[in-house]
């Protein structure tokens, strides 16, 4: 009887370790601004309407810590960038350029701008999906310098902006 009930706290704890791993895939790169970097290690996507146009788009998520629970808590696109203290989003499917916002330093150094869709190069770009490497130089402008691979899946979709 007692096998049984380790096997079974032993299956739920590896079944807990896969939905956490689903939820955020690896990035690996770095982000650097104003004298600040950051090391990212998370990917997510996530995909809602956009706060202007309303019309649906998809965000990448990159972030050096893990926010996963934050952005399952989420009832809002807009709220999927609060709890993002080190790291960027880009905003794709808002033509005819990505959208992209850094952060470092807890929020206290931050930059957005916009950059060619040519940056990201991807290996799959769907509705569940996004990945590849973005490779972003505006230091010689004051911005940032970043180049990270990154896998996302689609961990939440909204209905809210």
């Amino acid at each position: 009887m007692e096998w049984k009930i380790g096997l079974r706290a032993a299956t739920g704890i590896a079944l807990l370790a896969a939905a956490t791993a689903v939820g955020a895939q690896t990035a690996k790169g770095t982000v650097a601004q104003s004298g600040k970097s950051a090391t990212m290690k998370h990917a997510w996507l996530v995909v809602g309407p956009d706060r202007i146009s309303k019309e649906t788009i998809r965000r990448v998520i990159l972030s050096a810590d893990d926010i996963g629970a934050k952005i399952a808590a989420c009832k809002t696109m807009s709220c999927t960038t609060s709890g993002l203290g080190n790291g960027m989003t880009v905003d794709l499917d808002v033509p005819p350029r990505l959208l992209y916002w850094v952060v470092l330093n807890d929020q206290r150094v931050q930059f957005s701008g916009t950059e060619v869709p040519a940056a990201l190069k991807t290996t799959a770009s769907d509705a569940k999906r996004v990945a590849g490497r973005l490779a972003i130089d505006k230091t010689s402008s004051g911005g940032p310098k970043l180049d990270v691979e990154f896998d996302a899946p689609v961990v939440k979709t909204f209905t809210a902006p």
